[in-house]
């Protein structure tokens, strides 16, 4: 159909969008086996070494004192702390295969782990955009259309977490105004920001207000993720570690992604950005379970 032809935007007629209902996605294939199992193994024990004798600056006190009472050896002055090789596969040994996320709608609820797979929106975007207007700073009524989508269309599980900012709300408190948005406009579920204590609780309290609970019962039927960055190379910053330790202690799962880019953060090699990576990981998994 040429340009021409087609119906302008204000002539169409307004249709629902032809969309498959809300499902649970399995991928019925084996992983692709990039590495072998020795590849693997190899790269594995590399980064424990790497805990073993060089650590992790853990820049948090909270976080290294828990560190210090569950055997690893601390440096409070470099705030570096290595850690025995058996303790980090012990600990990491204890996080579950699956878990299951609750939602303001059941029917929205989301399972991780085994073959699932999950769609969620973009998250923290500076910018947001359209056909009609372009790129810009967005705002909080712009970012609610945004969570209206997010909300409408079946293929997507879970909100992102962090949409683009309402630059029109005050730096310091928008997030709350975005919590709020995403309660009363979504009934899945979605991630809030972890960049401090204050984020996460607001987040968890905010949670329990939502769903009728308190902490006790959203520890029981956890609602939240958030995303853990560490600050690579071989750092976990003081927000990072409020953050995973707030959400922690309210049982409320985190994601961990090493910010490692190769060649800046980490060795330009593959396999040396794999174990540095693999060691980040590792280490701050393994402290979700000991808070």
């Amino acid at each position: 159909m040429s340009r021409d032809n087609r119906p302008q935007r204000g002539q169409r007629g307004v249709q629902g969008l032809k969309q498959l209902p809300w499902r649970e996605v399995r991928n019925p294939y084996p992983p692709v086996a990039v590495l072998s199992a020795d590849h693997i193994e190899t790269i594995h024990h590399a980064s424990l070494r790497i805990l073993e004798e060089i650590g992790m600056r853990i820049l948090d006190r909270t976080a290294r004192d828990i560190w210090a009472s569950a055997g690893a050896t601390v440096d409070q002055t470099s705030m570096m702390v290595r850690f025995d090789r058996g303790l980090i596969e012990q600990t990491v040994a204890l996080a579950p295969a699956e878990f299951t996320l609750h939602a303001r709608n059941p029917a929205r609820n989301v399972t991780v782990g085994g073959n699932r797979i999950l769609f969620s929106s973009v998250g923290g975007p500076p910018y947001c955009s359209d056909l009609d207007r372009g790129r810009r700073s967005g705002t909080y009524s712009e970012m609610c259309d945004f969570i209206r989508i997010v909300q409408s269309l079946n293929i997507i599980h879970q909100e992102g977490g962090g949409p683009f900012e309402p630059m029109d709300l005050p730096a310091d408190t928008r997030y709350l105004d975005m919590y709020y948005a995403e309660i009363t406009l979504l009934d899945k579920t979605w991630k809030p920001s972890a960049l401090g204590h204050d984020r996460a609780a607001d987040a968890i309290d905010m949670a329990c207000i939502a769903l009728g609970t308190d902490r006790v019962g959203l520890a029981a039927r956890p609602a939240l993720t958030a995303t853990i960055n560490t600050n690579s190379p071989l750092q976990l910053d003081v927000p990072m570690a409020e953050g995973l330790i707030e959400m922690a202690r309210a049982r409320q799962p985190v994601v961990v992604t090493p910010f490692t880019l190769s060649g800046a953060m980490c060795p330009a090699t593959i396999a040396g950005a794999l174990v540095q990576q693999n060691a980040e990981a590792l280490a701050t998994i393994a402290l979700t379970q000991l808070v």
